[in-house]
C-alpha cells in the first residue's frame, strides 16, 4: 500500500464516501482476492475472526459481558493468533501460503503486548481469513475456522492450565 499525502487522502476519502453511498465501485482495476493488499485482507479477516470467536464465547453460556469481553480480547490478541497460525500453517495450500507471506512482510507497527514475530504471524492469520472471505471460499473458510477454534481452545487450556 502506498503512502498518500493529506490532500490526496482527503480526495480519496471523498470519492470513497460517494462510491459507497451510491453502491458503486471506485474506478480502480479489479484484482483477484489473492492479490489484494494484505493489510486490507487482514482488516476484513480481523473483523470476521473477532465475530466468530465472540459468537463461540456467547454459545458457552457465559452470562457476564465483562467476562465475554476479557476472553474475546485475549483470544483475538496477537499472541493467541500467532499460536494458532503456527499450528495451522502446514494445512495451507500454495495460494494461502503466498497470502500469508505477503501479510507477514507488510509494514505494520507491532503493539507493545506482542513481539514483532507474533504480530506478523497474527497479521498473516487475519489476512488468510480475509482472503477466504473475499475469494468467497465459504467451505474452506468454515473448515479453517473449525481449526482456528480448536487451536484457540488449546491455547486457552495451555495458558490457563486446563486439560484439553
Amino acid at each position: 500500500m502506498e503512502k498518500v499525502k493529506f490532500k490526496q487522502l482527503q480526495a480519496l476519502k471523498g470519492r470513497a464516501y460517494a462510491a459507497f453511498a451510491k453502491g458503486e465501485r471506485l474506478e480502480v482495476p479489479e484484482q483477484d482476492a489473492s492479490r489484494l493488499d494484505p493489510i486490507s485482507l487482514a482488516f476484513v479477516g480481523d473483523a470476521y475472526y473477532a465475530l466468530y470467536l465472540r459468537r463461540r464465547l456467547v454459545q458457552t453460556g457465559i452470562p457476564n459481558v465483562q467476562v465475554l469481553h476479557l476472553l474475546a480480547s485475549e483470544f483475538v490478541s496477537a499472541k493467541a493468533q500467532a499460536y494458532v497460525y503456527r499450528h495451522i500453517k502446514e494445512l495451507l495450500d500454495e495460494t494461502e501460503v503466498s497470502v500469508c507471506q505477503r501479510a507477514r512482510n507488510a509494514y505494520s507497527q507491532a503493539p507493545k503486548s506482542a513481539s514483532v514475530a507474533e504480530y506478523h504471524d497474527s497479521t498473516a492469520l487475519e489476512a488468510l481469513v480475509g482472503y477466504l472471505i473475499m475469494a468467497e471460499k465459504a467451505v474452506r473458510l468454515d473448515g479453517l475456522m473449525d481449526e482456528i477454534y480448536r487451536f484457540t481452545k488449546e491455547y486457552c487450556a495451555i495458558k490457563h492450565g486446563e486439560k484439553v
